[in-house]
């Protein structure tokens, strides 16, 4: 075992030194245990992370991973998997409590960087045949880049970095030494944990692979030629179809999704001046996250070797003018909007901009180690001058940049380039052993990403935030929500969904494992989210939806029966309380209706009206057969205004404008309330222009969010109470706008009856399961059976054991027919594709095995020698 260590050392340490770093790195912002606080921040926290929850039950529980009821009223998570989950890293999760899903977040995000440090240093052990401290530091430099640094949050996209390397070694070996199981496995691998970074990294390969065809032969015959293009075609068509028990369903499944629809513009512009790219590459540039130029910075010493490459006379001229049309090409592609476009896979990021910079960075470092072998080549002067030029351009940038760089960059990267300069010249005028030198460039380098990845960790904790651990997946509140939905579980064993209020997150069911509504997730349908927009949820009109507010109406029908409070305790007298803690109150809805509702034939034709959710929830009760109006509007006035002026428009609607641009503002509206009931309020506005809102009753506060259109529930009101509704505006906001505010009152009679008709012809659940529904329904005449799930083609459907057809009841839930009479109901889900994609992974493995049966008889390559 000894021997095992000291003969891998080199790789060992490409792993330990960027992950270590990074880890050092995170506890210096105060991340547990040396803190109380986690690695989440941005999407990490309200995406990725209740995903990691949901699939670390799944792994401690053996639950199957077609579909998941935790969010969106229940969502394809087959697809969700693919882009998030995927990673088999992820199997760490299951060593953990949920208690602990942070601190195993940060464990896989260590473990998958010290990943791409080793397999960067493989790739280059395996194509230089060498092994070299020198291969230590650029591996390094890999693995704690500027991308990472920017995008380290993003931690399903770091499967990709880290395979990258391995797919182009796999290349390399195809053309070179007639290998060829390297290369369809790991690009199959890559395809599998990320489809969307593999996009990247295929474009890549088949930029990489042209090159790679006269870089690594000499001598090349246009049949010969051919006849490798032909392999690497087909080898990729194999890694392609290794991965197609995944990747092939999620691809039926994206053509639903917002991305889908995105076209190009057609102008064709540029976006940055091009000698802005060369200071993306200096030390501790602030990292692009929201929105600026790529994460370019791969170390120093990559920049230094970049001219060096060039410059050497021992580098064929044949690879140095392919590496510089490379080049040419990924930045020419940064900057033009139609060549950004297409490698974003034909879609327009929603900020994260060039996300696919990692593979410049890879091709910067992969010049690196060619470059320091030839350093010998070169004079103490001709470094020196190589230095200079590099540090005139440093200075150059400040005044030529469109943005004046940072001073610390500007320092921090002339002082390195001292540094390096110190030590490249040092064996030109002293007598030193090569090792020694390898070793004083490796401190360096490992001492300038220090101070970068330091340096990036604080600009991501200042500009994005760190949050804290408590009240995310520990805590007393946090056990105390697990505390109180093990115990609805215990005592109700029906299907039955839940709600958290207010949320931690939009995918709280996942992060919390309830059957929830809320969801955020970029492989969600388009058309489920606008219907769900349509009755007033808190959307992005794009791939979310969240209980932040809602009716007794809108929860009757989908079925949450279960509500629980963290604040905002108001006066709930529809539902029942039945459990009250130090941080909560759960209440049950004693109106929620099961999963399938029998609804009139008319049902096909019901489109649900925009506008107005109040109305359009009136609406639908009506369309499935309950009474009108179980919703009523009530009279508004204005109140006391305070640095703004509101004038009414049509009948809900406000124009505003702002006298005082640099004071804060608020409105008032006043509601009228004549009797005792139940009132809900629904705010439409541009999203981000208010502040806050918040509603008095009285000497109570209701507050809400008021930053995205959302409905309020006030709860029971007394007959002549106050109630005064307040929107804050901060001195940033705009000076004019709009703003819609909808008043009603539950008819709680129209209500209870509607209830009743809709619960007498119900399914009657037998079973719910990861991915069926199983029960009968008795019904007195033909109708449409509305199961309360956003419409997907991939549930099938039986009536009595026959096939019935499905169809979306207004773009959005789960219809289909159903005769008079008693009949058995059962559907079940299967990802479309699935079976396709299932035979032809099972027959790319076959072929796998048939071609390393056939390669394993081919002599290995010799073994790389060690090196400085």
């Amino acid at each position: 075992m000894k021997n095992y260590f000291w003969r891998n050392r080199y790789l060992l340490s490409s792993f330990l030194i960027p992950s270590l770093l990074l880890l050092i790195a995170y506890f210096s912002r105060g991340v547990f245990p040396i803190g109380n606080r986690n690695v989440l921040t941005i999407d990490l926290y309200h995406q990725y992370a209740p995903f990691l929850a949901e699939l670390q039950a799944r792994l401690q529980s053996f639950d199957g991973i077609f579909y998941s009821w935790s969010g969106g009223l229940g969502t394809n998570f087959y697809a969700l998997f693919a882009y998030y989950l995927a990673s088999p890293v992820n199997i760490l999760l299951a060593f953990f409590p949920a208690s602990w899903l942070t601190e195993a977040i940060l464990l896989i995000i260590i473990v998958k960087i010290g990943l791409a440090g080793a397999s960067f240093y493989y790739f280059q052990r395996e194509v230089y045949q060498e092994n070299s401290v020198i291969l230590v530091a650029i591996a390094s430099a890999y693995g704690l880049s500027s991308y990472i640094m920017a995008y380290v949050w993003n931690v399903m996209w770091l499967d990709g970095i880290a395979l990258l390397p391995l797919i182009i070694l796999g290349l390399v070996r195809v053309i070179r030494d007639r290998r060829y199981v390297l290369y369809p496995v790991s690009l199959g691998l890559a395809l599998f944990t990320n489809y969307y970074i593999a996009y990247f990294i295929v474009v890549f390969t088949a930029l990489y692979g042209i090159a790679a065809l006269f870089i690594y032969q000499n001598g090349i015959k246009p049949l010969r030629l051919l006849k490798q293009i032909g392999q690497l075609i087909l080898l990729s068509i194999l890694g392609a179809g290794l991965s197609a028990v995944l990747t092939w369903p999620t691809y039926l499944s994206l053509k639903l999704t917002s991305a889908a629809d995105d076209k190009f513009g057609g102008t064709i512009t540029h976006y940055f001046d091009l000698f802005d790219y060369i200071s993306q590459h200096f030390l501790v540039m602030p990292p692009t996250i929201r929105d600026g130029m790529p994460n370019l910075y791969a170390g120093l010493f990559a920049l230094l070797m970049i001219p060096v490459f060039f410059f050497a006379k021992r580098i064929p001229l044949k690879s140095k003018i392919l590496h510089f049309l490379l080049l040419l090409t990924l930045i020419v592609s940064f900057n033009i909007n139609a060549l950004n476009f297409f490698w974003h896979g034909f879609h327009y990021p929603n900020q994260l901009p060039y996300r696919n910079s990692f593979v410049y960075i890879f091709l910067v470092l992969s010049m690196s180690y060619p470059a320091w072998k030839s350093l010998v080549d070169f004079s103490g002067k001709q470094i020196g001058t190589i230095v200079a030029v590099l540090m005139g351009f440093v200075i150059l940038a400040q005044k030529l940049n469109d943005k004046p760089l940072p001073m610390p960059v500007i320092y921090a990267t002339i002082l390195f380039f001292v540094a390096y300069a110190a030590v490249l010249t040092l064996g030109k005028s002293h007598t030193i052993h090569p090792a020694d030198l390898a070793i004083a460039l490796l401190l360096v380098m490992i001492a300038e990403l220090s101070v970068n990845t330091l340096v990036s960790m604080h600009k991501v904790d200042t500009t994005e935030y760190l949050s804290s651990r408590e009240g995310y997946s520990t805590g007393v509140e946090v056990d105390q929500i697990r505390e109180q939905l093990d115990l609805i579980k215990s005592q109700d064993e029906s299907f039955y969904r839940t709600e958290v209020v207010p949320p931690k997150t939009t995918n709280d069911g996942f992060l919390y494992q309830y059957n929830g509504l809320s969801v955020f997730a970029s492989t969600s349908a388009t058309k489920p989210v606008q219907f769900f927009e349509n009755l007033g949820f808190h959307s992005n009109s794009i791939n979310s939806y969240k209980y932040e507010g809602s009716t007794l109406v809108l929860d009757s029908v989908f079925g949450i029966k279960y509500l629980i409070r963290r604040n905002n305790f108001i006066d709930d007298r529809l539902r029942q309380p039945i459990s009250q803690t130090s941080e909560l109150e759960v209440f049950s809805n004693p109106y929620a209706l099961p999963l399938g509702l029998m609804a009139p034939t008319a049902l096909h034709d019901f489109h649900l009206p925009a506008g107005d959710p109040l109305m359009a929830q009136n609406s639908l009760i009506m369309a499935l057969g309950g009474q009108t109006n179980v919703l009523k509007p009530i009279n508004q006035i204005t109140g006391q205004q305070a640095n703004i002026e509101i004038a009414p428009f049509g009948t809900h609607g406000f124009n505003y404008t702002r006298p005082v641009q640099d004071e804060v503002s608020r409105a008032q509206i006043l509601i009228e309330n004549p009797i005792d009931q139940q009132l809900y309020l629904y705010l439409k506005v541009t999203a981000n222009q208010p502040d806050q809102g918040y509603v008095l009753i009285d000497d109570m506060r209701v507050d809400f969010n008021a930053k995205r259109s959302t409905l309020v529930d006030l709860g029971h009101v007394r007959a002549g109470s106050r109630v005064e509704f307040n929107l804050t505006f901060k001195k940033t906001s705009n000076t004019s706008g709009t703003f819609s505010l909808y008043s009603y009152a539950l008819d709680q009679a129209a209500f209870t009856q509607s209830i009743q008709t809709l619960k007498s012809s119900a399914l009657q659940i037998d079973k719910v399961s990861d991915a069926q529904i199983k029960g009968f329904v008795d019904n007195e005449s033909d109708g449409v059976m509305l199961i309360t799930v956003p419409f997907d083609q991939a549930w099938r459907v039986k009536v009595d054991g026959k096939s019935v057809e499905t169809f979306a009841v207004s773009d959005g839930l789960l219809g289909f027919d159903v005769p008079q009479g008693v009949h058995q109901i059962l559907l079940n889900y299967r990802p479309l594709g699935f079976l396709l994609g299932l035979l032809v992974t099972l027959g790319s493995l076959v072929m796998l095995a048939a071609l390393h049966y056939w390669t394993r008889k081919t002599p290995l390559v010799m073994q790389p020698e060690e090196s400085v």
